[in-house]
């Protein structure tokens, strides 16, 4: 199967290839309760499937393709996206990990594909310690390799997001440190 990805966006740039392991409504962190939204419809992957009829089947196929494919066949596929002018992988613009595997399985791809991979996660109840080196993980409310925690007013104490990824590195380089976002 062959695996879709998506170049980037308004906020991300188009030096960033996007692959997703499932949908924002089947999203396994806002099931289980682990994500620190409180309302749903804040969630911006979740709102643009609701938006746009395509986006919901293909990231489902997406979970699939993720589902279905080795981490040598994914790596593989990606390598062959990445030109001069991409500089970064991120994982999961919507849904998160599933179980162990999955991380495991990113993990591996990281080890194989030709530039960093970085994203976001709400799964608090996986581990994270010995992931790849190449992947750098944003614990949503959690540390991971950073914290990112949406807040609805800047603590002034922490690192923050400035909304534009294009100008900003915080979240793809491991640090150790809270990077908060305000809601918006």
């Amino acid at each position: 199967m062959r695996i879709k990805v998506s170049r980037g966006n308004r906020k991300i740039g188009t030096d960033t290839l996007i692959i997703n392991m499932g949908s924002a409504t089947d999203c396994p962190s806002r099931k289980s309760g682990l994500c620190q939204l409180d309302n749903p419809e804040k969630c911006y992957a979740l709102k643009a499937e609701k938006q746009y009829g395509n986006c919901l089947p293909a990231r489902r196929y997406q979970e699939q393709v993720w589902d279905n494919s080795t981490p040598d066949d994914i790596a593989s596929q990606l390598n062959q996206m990445v030109s001069s002018k991409i500089k970064y992988i991120r994982f999961s613009e919507s849904g998160d990990f599933k179980a162990q595997d999955d991380v495991n399985k990113m993990s591996q791809i990281a080890d194989m594909v030709t530039v960093p991979i970085y994203g976001y996660t709400a799964r608090r109840d996986l581990d994270f310690t010995t992931i790849s080196k190449n992947m750098v993980t944003n614990g949503s409310g959690f540390m991971a390799n950073n914290q990112f925690r949406a807040v609805s007013r800047l603590s002034g104490e922490n690192l923050h997001c400035v909304g534009n990824c294009r100008l900003c590195n915080l979240c793809k380089i491991s640090h150790g440190k809270t990077i908060e976002v305000l809601l918006h």
